[in-house]
């Protein structure tokens, strides 16, 4: 009765995943290893495809960024453009024409600069881009290795159904046999006492045995049922993420292509300064190769954005498994471990002082930088809107700091609308304000950490 009740106890237990000693039933000892290691197995893929949809969310950040300074630059080449046609049909002043031309070259310098600039911000974004490829790679491997993990485990299970189903047919012959003995005993009489006694027994302990493999089986069943969904769930997760991997290739293709157009674009610029400096009597010239110069970068400004289109796309994919990932680990096969949850509360707030920083940069250098403004695309937010916490009272200060957070990042677009607009003071003091509001988020932050802790 005592290994009965223990047995009993072991299913409830391995049916939570809970950690204990299954080493007097090694069955169910192998059982709870094999779950384990596909929770952890599972952990390692969410990880990592919150890796994945955070740096896509950086890369599609960049590449709008990217596309606008290209399209200043064509501003400012138009621009010089209409300065050169001004100087050849303006003023006849002496001098006046040269002081011209060297505004021009002074601009097509400037503008030769920063489109270097796009060139080098663009190499590292095709970096970045192949690190999302290898990392989708790699986490399809993962995947794969847990999806064979879970078939040797369904097949464990088939097995030992068909020994519970052997023991339990063992168990209803000796029960059928200890009722004839039971017969043979009292048609003995006195003499079969002591014998009707054991067929008593016999039979009491065959009952008791089909008892027992009627709670395995349907245990085992649940466990069968468990393991087939684990395993269509991973199949799913492995047909995003090849889609995905599919998607980032077109992408980093397309990327590349772009590259080389702003390299030839850096050229081209380069080589209109140089013609600037020598120009006397061929403005018109001049003013057809900037026309030229504009109408080629209009087509990579226009390629760029069709470019970033499918990064949009993966990253919705990838946002969309990850949140579906979230919702199995309300599961206690897959739950989410507090050392785990507390580990990815550290990375948000790193995360968060990252963004105050960057967006401290810009005040002090004036200038506007790629800074992430959707609260649900930055690394706290992909994770937030994953999952909701069942850690016992987490999830009030949870649900306000989603409030928060949302306006936290409303303050980035005011520091960059005052930049734009040159009033730094302005961006100055709402940067104070940001940075005051910060520490509200980072103590809602830390007082969640102390809780799962």
């Amino acid at each position: 009765m005592r290994l009965r009740s223990k047995r009993n106890i072991l299913l409830k237990e391995i049916s939570e995943l809970k950690e204990t000693d299954y080493t007097k039933v090694p069955a169910l000892n192998g059982i709870y290893h094999r779950l384990s290691d596909g929770r952890k197995q599972f952990a390692e893929v969410f990880e990592k495809n919150i890796k994945a949809v955070m740096q896509i969310s950086s890369l599609d950040l960049i590449m709008h960024h990217q596309t606008m300074k290209i399209n200043n630059i064509c501003n400012k080449v138009s621009k010089a453009a209409e300065i050169i046609f001004g100087s050849s049909s303006g003023s006849s002043l002496p001098g006046h024409t040269n002081s011209r031309h060297e505004e021009l070259t002074n601009t097509i310098i400037e503008i030769s600069s920063k489109t270097e600039e796009v060139h080098k911000k663009t190499g590292q974004s095709q970096e970045e881009l192949t690190i999302i490829k290898n990392l989708a790679g790699q986490t399809i491997e993962d995947s794969k290795e847990m999806q064979n993990d879970m078939e040797q485990l369904i097949e464990i299970i088939n097995h030992m159904a068909g020994l519970i189903a052997g023991i339990d047919t063992i168990s209803l012959q000796t029960n059928l046999l200890a009722l004839n003995a039971s017969i043979e005993a009292a048609k003995a009489g006195e003499a079969g006492k002591g014998f009707a006694v054991v067929a008593t027994e016999i039979r009491s302990l065959a009952e008791e045995t089909q008892k027992l493999t009627g709670t395995i089986e349907s245990f085992i069943e649940e466990i069968k049922n468990a393991s087939h969904k684990s395993k269509e769930s991973t199949s799913e997760t492995i047909d995003a993420l090849n889609n995905v991997t599919d998607r980032i290739g077109q992408v980093w293709e397309l990327n590349n292509d772009n590259k080389k157009h702003i390299s030839e674009i850096n050229e081209a610029v380069s080589s209109i300064a140089a013609v600037s400096e020598e120009i006397t009597s061929t403005m018109a010239e001049m003013e057809n190769q900037l026309m030229d110069s504009t109408g080629f970068m209009r087509e990579v400004e226009h390629e760029l954005k069709k470019s970033a289109e499918p990064v949009a796309d993966i990253e919705k994919t990838l946002d969309e498994t990850v949140k579906q990932m979230g919702t199995m680990s309300d599961d206690a096969f897959y739950h989410m471990e507090n050392s785990e949850f507390i580990k990815y509360m550290d990375n948000a707030i790193t995360a968060h002082n990252t963004w105050l920083n960057n967006l401290e940069k810009m005040i002090r250098e004036q200038s506007v930088l790629p800074l992430q403004l959707d609260p649900c695309k930055c690394g706290f937010g992909h994770f937030y809107n994953a999952l909701v916490p069942k850690i016992p009272g987490v999830l009030p200060i949870w649900i306000e700091l989603g409030t928060k957070h949302k306006k936290f990042h409303g303050y980035g677009a005011k520091v960059i609308n005052s930049i734009e607009n040159g009033d730094y003071y302005t961006a100055g003091q709402i940067y104070a304000e940001a940075k005051d509001y910060s520490r509200k988020l980072i103590a809602d932050m830390e007082k969640i950490i102390q809780i799962a802790g």
